[in-house]
């Protein structure tokens, strides 16, 4: 069998039992089909496919495409299907709209790419029903922090507007080949209601805020690209909007955030 491919992130999981946890908990979905990113030599594959599961594998690596063709897409025809493709360069919800029924997602994510990956849940596709992946314990924590923490992330702010995030448990490094330099988290992510927000309002407040995070939120606003209004402005609106315009994005709560979107989509 070949080799992990270092230049691709490659740092395949090699542990029967994480491999059952993903497939138990994308299995309790019961999805029509499961969109896996990144199988590899297909551990986790095998396991989705052993649930019953419907499996569409995306895999860049025309190394894995060729071996999981020649030995699971062989031994499963019905069930699993391989394509050649760049998980970021697809879009999900095409292949979602083109195969129809309810659908979710799961894989162990390239640590280098995750963000990226993570960020399509919420830019691209819009119909999953439940997300399993294996990420970098760092963003992991990131993830799960709740609005007005200080772990708390542009992207797990963003994520919360379509999913409820929580861990399902910790991967040692030494349960992968090679083993990375990191240990690992498993995460699951439920889709929930949208708040009656627009999105993008959401999302430029939120992006708007995180780059420049260390300082207070009306000097974050007032530096964003096409920002209208300077700081002493974003002050008197934020505090009619009962916000404390000196708070830093990290510090902002969930409601706050949804609050702020309102502001933010009456400019």
């Amino acid at each position: 069998m070949a080799r992990p491919d270092k230049h691709l992130g490659q740092n395949f999981l090699i542990a029967p039992e994480q491999f059952d946890l993903i497939a138990d908990a994308t299995l309790k979905a019961q999805p029509d089909w499961v969109l896996e990113i990144g199988p590899g030599p297909g551990g986790l594959t095998r396991a989705l496919l052993e649930r019953g599961l419907t499996v569409v594998a995306i895999e860049v690596d025309p190394t894995w495409v060729n071996w999981l063709s020649s030995t699971l897409a062989s031994e499963y025809p019905k069930s699993l299907t391989v394509l050649e493709q760049d998980a970021l360069g697809i879009s999900w919800q095409s292949l979602a709209d083109e195969r129809g029924g309810s659908w979710s997602i799961c894989g162990n994510l390239p640590y280098y790419i995750t963000s990226p990956l993570l960020a399509k849940l919420f830019e691209d596709a819009s119909s999953w029903q439940q997300a399993v992946f294996m990420v970098q314990k760092e963003v992991a924590v990131r993830l799960l922090a709740e609005p007005g923490q200080r772990e708390t992330s542009a992207l797990s702010v963003l994520l919360r507007y379509v999913a409820d995030i929580r861990a399902l448990g910790e991967v040692s490094r030494h349960q992968f080949y090679p083993p990375p330099e990191v240990d690992s988290f498993v995460i699951q992510l439920t889709r929930i209601p949208s708040p009656a927000i627009p999105f993008e309002s959401l999302q430029r407040v939120v992006r708007a805020a995180f780059l420049h995070r260390r300082k207070m939120i009306r000097q974050s606003l007032a530096k964003a690209p096409g920002s209208s209004w300077n700081s002493q402005q974003w002050a008197r609106i934020l505090t009619e909007g009962g916000i404390d315009p000196a708070k830093r994005a990290e510090a902002l709560s969930w409601s706050e955030w949804i609050q702020l979107a309102r502001l933010a989509a009456k400019k």
